[in-house]
């Protein structure tokens, strides 16, 4: 791809804690939120990690449906929230991958909590103070900020913004996306890339075919609904 440097090997647990950027240790934060169920808050979360039938299992549970073409590199589903981090690159044998082989999609659903509403109103469009998304893996910078928009796939909606972020060390292309779900709990996905044409100006960028494509947006989500 156009802008990348040398491949990369993480292990699935590295995109566990780091959640394409966002805030590193959510699994911690998770499991955390009770002394009496740490224990099985850690044995869960690595079986997540490491066990391919339980990160499958638990990937369907929170997603319904992985979209073709892709694996299942880690999935958490613990007490207080679930992560679940899919590619479209070659798994090694503990989960993990090679950044800048492909797609990289992360999704986290946290229970209701004050923090989640900044974001929720960032990708909702609404006005938000830059330092209330600290540790969301959301930069609030408008020169970053390529497109946003409301997408509507099988019924199901969903509010988007696509900017320019580093993705590990690279320039990335990333979509974050709110699904618009009942309820107070937080529902977010980030779907990521390498950034093609990294140093052009944004509004020279050709934008078709990847992650902010909305023809592209609707076909990956098509069979995905967290929702459920």
């Amino acid at each position: 791809m156009e802008g990348s440097t040398a491949l990369r090997q993480r292990p699935a647990w590295f995109y566990v804690l780091m959640g394409c950027g966002a805030a590193g240790g959510l699994v911690l934060l998770l499991c955390l939120g009770s002394f009496l169920g740490l224990a099985k808050c850690g044995y869960d979360a690595q079986q997540g990690v490491l066990d391919p039938e339980t990160r499958k299992a638990n990937a369907i549970k929170q997603l319904g449906a992985i979209p073709e073409g892709y694996s299942v590199a880690a999935s958490i589903d613990v007490f207080l929230g679930q992560q679940t981090t899919l590619v479209d690159s070659d798994l090694l044998p503990d989960g993990g991958f090679q950044i800048g082989a492909g797609h990289l999609f992360v999704y986290r659903r946290v229970m209701a909590q004050a923090a989640n509403q900044p974001i929720r109103d960032f990708l909702l469009g609404k006005e938000v103070e830059p330092g209330r998304l600290v540790g969301s893996g959301i930069n609030p910078d408008p020169d970053s900020i390529l497109k946003r928009g409301t997408l509507t796939v099988e019924g199901r909606t969903l509010h988007y913004i696509t900017q320019r972020a580093l993705l590990d060390l690279d320039p990335g292309l990333l979509t974050h996306v709110l699904f618009d779900c009942p309820g107070d709990a937080l529902s977010v996905g980030t779907w990521a890339q390498l950034a093609p044409s990294p140093n052009l100006p944004k509004d020279e960028l050709e934008l078709a075919g990847t992650v902010a494509d909305e023809a592209e947006l609707a076909r990956f989500f098509k069979s995905m609904n967290p929702c459920r």
